[in-house]
């Protein structure tokens, strides 16, 4: 059998999430997620049911890609500055907004997202999602 460089003997990456893992794992949460951005906004009850399924949803990725044997190198200078840029961009695009008026002429990214996420079911459906992208994160 001839081995190929990032994959494993089953001919599969590691650290790869079959599709129906994730589908079904999306389905399981969703309800929590539904209860959780339920809850009253910035109170201690609502951080705790962001922020401690975020924490356990790396950890168990961590776990398990360790586990799987997954890449233990540190990430490349060059990935870390383009989300340093990133992350500088939005944080001044905030900062500049918030800063000018009117408003509505000038929305800051929280207002833009709250506009998005109007919804209830919208709301859970990116807890979902930032909980799968946590773990594809820490997979990487």
């Amino acid at each position: 059998m001839t081995e190929h460089p990032g994959r494993d003997r089953s001919g599969s990456r590691p650290g790869a999430v079959a599709p129906a893992v994730a589908a079904v794992s999306a389905v399981l949460i969703s309800p929590y997620a539904w209860w959780a951005v339920g809850r009253p906004p910035f109170s201690a009850v609502a951080t705790a049911a962001v922020v401690l399924p975020g924490l356990a949803a790396a950890g168990v990725a961590g776990v398990a890609r360790t586990r799987a044997g997954g890449r233990r190198d540190r990430p490349a200078p060059t990935g870390m500055a383009r989300w340093a840029v990133l992350a500088a961009l939005a944080a001044a695009w905030q900062l500049a907004a918030y800063l000018q008026h009117p408003r509505h002429d000038h929305p800051t990214l929280s207002s833009l997202t709250n506009a998005a996420l109007d919804s209830h079911a919208a709301r859970a459906a990116a807890f979902v999602a930032w909980l799968a992208v946590t773990v594809t994160l820490v997979w990487r």
